[in-house]
């Protein structure tokens, strides 16, 4: 795969991402009884929330790594503590 496949493949999950908020919103809405907004808004607000969540994810994202990691080594020392205690 080529470069410009990755960069089409990354647009057509950005519009599949856009397209699932923009349903979601569309239901939150729909369920709270609240008149739809037209499609030009639902559109260019589901593009910010797209946006927003990458923003966030791409903040946290190495901090929830480091946690992720923090808990293996953790849980490895606990399996073999208790491993210890079990051939003692």
């Amino acid at each position: 795969m080529g470069k410009s496949d990755f960069s089409s493949l990354g647009k057509k999950f950005r519009e599949l991402e856009k397209d699932l908020t923009k349903g979601l919103v569309k239901w939150k809405i729909q369920r709270e009884g609240r008149p739809p907004p037209d499609e030009e808004t639902l559109d260019k607000g589901s593009e910010r929330i797209v946006e927003e969540a990458h923003r966030v994810v791409k903040k946290s994202g190495g901090r929830i790594l480091e946690e992720l990691k923090t808990a293996k080594k953790e849980f490895l020392k606990a399996c073999r503590d208790e491993d210890d205690e079990k051939k003692e």
